[in-house]
């Protein structure tokens, strides 16, 4: 209760008093509140521009002068100020030139290269490395009828698949030489 007590005590005091009771304590109306008795101020004192105003003032022909100095003369040759600048620059025209150059080949091969394999049609037939793959699995909740089969009839077609492929290699050696 007494924090709540001291809060609107608080708050209270930061209200604005009603007009006519009482006056601020740094009013000029009553100058012997803050120790003046009765002594009158100075008058306003004359307050210079400052700096930031003349610098101000002297970027604007600075500016304009900097801009007459970059423009091309009447002939169209470039001025002093331009040709500093264009010359220091030319150097990384030239390796920016090589650089693009350089990503518009790599980026024109990757596009021949998608472009080719996406084109050509996919085989839907997977070549089994390893037929034991159909075995693998937990042995556990395993549904009937999907637990692991013979895999002989399996191993013994890719064996004769890779016994007639290595046939064909070595007629192919043999018709070369």
């Amino acid at each position: 209760m007494f924090a709540l007590r001291r809060k609107a005590v608080e708050s209270a005091g930061r209200l604005p008093a009603a007009a006519g009771r009482r006056t601020s304590p740094y009013s000029t109306a009553h100058p012997e509140k803050h120790g003046d008795h009765g002594h009158h101020h100075e008058g306003p004192k004359a307050e210079s521009l400052g700096t930031q105003f003349y610098v101000v003032l002297a970027i604007v022909p600075l500016s304009l002068g900097v801009y007459a100095a970059s423009r091309p003369s009447a002939t169209g040759q470039q001025r002093g100020f331009s040709n500093f600048i264009g010359s220091y620059y030319n150097e990384y025209k030239e390796r920016w030139a090589a650089r693009n150059s350089l990503h518009t080949a790599a980026l024109e091969r990757a596009a021949f290269d998608r472009n080719l394999f996406q084109s050509t049609p996919g085989s839907k037939h997977v070549e089994l490395r390893f037929p034991e793959i159909f075995n693998t699995g937990s042995p556990y909740n395993v549904s009937a009828g999907q637990g692991p089969r013979n895999m002989d009839q399996l191993v013994s077609h890719y064996e004769k698949k890779n016994a007639d492929a290595e046939e064909r290699k070595a007629k192919a050696l043999e018709s070369k030489e």
